[in-house]
């Protein structure tokens, strides 16, 4: 007798796993980990990062216990998530902030039925988690390259906001390109993994080319950043390449479970994520936005996806003539 399975979709075999994926994103964040390391002090960074994944996994196997959701720690979801969140943070935040949040962004997962089925980009939520409960612990900032030394300071973008551009300028050498050339390189206070510019394009090349992402997202918001900081008379290059901007438009608008399935819907998603952005920057006392503006964006996602009418594969009938 013939056996016949039937199982859910999806129905198409592919040779990339999940943890095959989740591996070429490490790899990608590997540089800006590494050179977090090297501007903050490896003393103060590396236990952030061991807190943060260590955390993320140990949540991930208590949570999946407890929800008896299968176990998917050999995925390295939990491992990616943990490290997203540790770049995201400022290197003078406490260690057991960092161990709750990741709980947070973990559990953010599986409350929704485990990887695959969340709404919310897991270490975004984390970070929104740590920002709105400890916003004096978690925006205190170290100006980079000073090694044992404590030296605190703003981020551009907190002079910028509170005291506008020129001022940013002046403290960056007194001229356009002197604040761009510091902003590139990531001489000034800020996250982890955000602020050396070079290595966040290393990372967006390596994913483009193993096809990990596609460049309609990221390239979308930044586009949308650029004209909307043009038309509000804002300087566009500093718009870009100041706070998280580029590392949420390579790494968490891109995240596969929480952005759009089609083309056209990848657009919109970027175009829409630029367009929250620049707004909460300009006309509200956050002098960031890029956390928020991913998550807003998220929620809409699966509404987007239902513009998807016919399933994978589908074909139209060929039309009989009588």
């Amino acid at each position: 007798m013939k056996t016949l399975i039937i199982s859910s979709s999806p129905h198409i075999h592919s040779a990339i796993h999940t943890s095959r994926l989740m591996t070429h994103v490490i790899i990608a964040l590997l540089p800006a980990s590494i050179t977090g390391l090297v501007l903050f002090g490896w003393f103060r960074v590396l236990p952030i990062m061991v807190v943060a994944m260590g955390s993320a996994m140990l949540s991930e196997w208590i949570l999946q216990k407890l929800f008896h959701i299968q176990n998917s720690l050999n995925d390295a979801s939990a491992l990616l998530t943990g490290l997203l969140l540790a770049l995201t943070l400022s290197p003078m935040t406490p260690w057991w902030i960092v161990a709750i949040g990741a709980f947070i962004a973990i559990l953010s997962k599986q409350v929704f039925g485990g990887l695959g089925q969340n709404i919310f980009n897991p270490a975004l939520i984390g970070r929104a988690f740590i920002v709105i409960s400890w916003p004096i612990q978690n925006s205190q900032w170290i100006k980079p390259l000073t090694g044992q030394e404590l030296i605190t300071t703003a981020t551009p973008l907190q002079v910028w906001s509170m005291q506008g551009m020129q001022v940013v300028i002046d403290q960056f050498g007194g001229s356009v390109s002197s604040l761009y050339r510091n902003l590139f390189l990531g001489l000034h206070g800020g996250c982890i993994g955000e602020v050396f510019i070079p290595t966040l394009l290393f990372g967006l090349i390596y994913l483009l080319l193993t096809k990990v992402i596609s460049w309609r997202i990221p390239l979308s918001y930044m586009f949308t950043v650029a004209l909307l900081s043009l038309i509000l008379k804002v300087d566009p290059i500093a718009s870009l390449l100041s706070g998280g901007l580029l590392f949420g438009a390579f790494f968490m608008a891109t995240d596969y479970v929480t952005s759009p399935l089609l083309p056209r819907n990848q657009v919109i998603f970027g175009v829409s994520i630029g367009l929250i952005n620049v707004l909460i920057r300009v006309f509200t006392p956050m002098p960031e936005g890029v956390t928020f503006a991913i998550l807003i964006m998220n929620m809409l996602v699966p509404l987007m996806d239902r513009s998807i009418r016919n399933p994978v594969g589908w074909v139209p009938a060929k039309k009989v003539k009588a």
